[in-house]
């Protein structure tokens, strides 16, 4: 069966370019920021996109010499924070993290515009990584022992998700149509509801964050069956990937910033100076590795990103089509 695209993301992070002496970052690339800068974040507090928005806004702040907050609009899957930086003046001032989740609703049409045409991705922060799990309970402790078991018991094995149509159903689509077997996806209202039926044995498999799933694996009280990476993560060593499965599926959440189109070309370039600084401080840094969020290459600037984000936009689509679409 032929593979379709993964979204892999693996370009190396660039090295901070160093301004002309006397000049700050900002002011490097012709543009000076001199008010506020709002950073919009479409989903609530506590998720991955909110922590690493933050974590990122600290940083910056230090980089541009003026306040920048964080702004949770959140609503409609990432609708409204969405519809809310469209609102505003493309001024250079306005922007807003995220992820690949954003272009499905946007395929999905519940947006009163086109979100991948009418946002310009200015930088990429991280990309994290998938992780199928299991109940410590399950009769299968890696994926082929699970891909067995679901032929055996056809219909039986169904595996929980935030949103049906989300970055993480994708990759079970995916993960499991390039195995041979079909499972079953359920839709939890969050996190917390995914992690208790995984624990309580009302659901089979879950998918998460390597962040999310280290310490109740480590515990015992879950199982990783297989991680959608190129690699073995070193926060989960035990942990196989898809990649030594031969299966090409490499599907993880890429949180960027965007902003909205329209916005001066000099700024673009002068907030995505700034932010290779932002992201190469010791600050952030220490929080990629806190978070796990340091097992793909993560930062990319502006010119780089534009690149990568066109890539994802043909890959959603193409995944939306053959899962969700059909």
């Amino acid at each position: 069966m032929a593979a379709v695209l993964a979204l892999t993301g693996c370009s190396k992070p660039a090295e901070p370019a160093a301004p002309a002496a006397g000049e700050t970052p900002a002011a490097a690339e012709g543009f000076k920021f001199e008010r506020k800068i709002e950073l919009v974040c479409p989903w609530g507090s506590g998720g991955g996109a909110d922590t690493t928005l933050r974590a990122f806004a600290s940083a910056l702040e230090k980089e541009v010499g003026v306040p920048v907050v964080v702004n949770n609009v959140e609503g409609g899957g990432g609708v409204q924070g969405s519809e809310y930086l469209q609102k505003q003046p493309a001024d250079g001032y306005s922007y807003q993290i995220g992820t690949q989740s954003l272009l499905v609703v946007n395929l999905q049409k519940l947006m009163s515009f086109d979100w991948a045409a009418e946002t310009v991705p200015v930088v990429k922060l991280v990309h994290d990584t998938n992780i199928i799990v299991a109940s410590a309970k399950a009769p299968y402790n890696n994926l082929t022992e699970l891909i067995e078991y679901i032929k055996a018991n056809p219909g039986k094995v169904k595996a929980g998700v935030l949103t049906i149509t989300g970055v993480d159903a994708l990759m079970v689509a995916q993960t499991f149509e390039l195995a041979g077997v079909e499972v079953p996806l359920v839709a939890f209202n969050n996190g917390a509801e995914l992690n208790a039926a995984i624990l309580g044995g009302h659901i089979d498999l879950a998918v998460a964050g390597p962040a999310e799933t280290k310490g109740l694996i480590e515990s015992g009280d879950m199982k990783g069956i297989v991680a959608g990476a190129e690699k073995r993560l070193s926060i989960l060593p035990d942990v196989e990937t898809t990649t030594e499965n031969g299966i090409d599926s490499l599907l993880g959440p890429m949180r960027g910033i965007f902003a909205k189109k329209g916005t001066p070309e000099e700024a673009i370039k002068a907030f995505s100076e700034a932010a290779t600084r932002a992201a190469a401080s010791q600050e952030f840094q220490d929080f990629l590795k806190n978070n796990a969020l340091d097992q793909r290459p993560a930062f990319a600037p502006y010119e780089e990103f534009q690149s990568i984000w066109a890539e994802q936009i043909t890959t959603v689509q193409d995944l939306y089509n053959k899962y969700v679409a059909k």
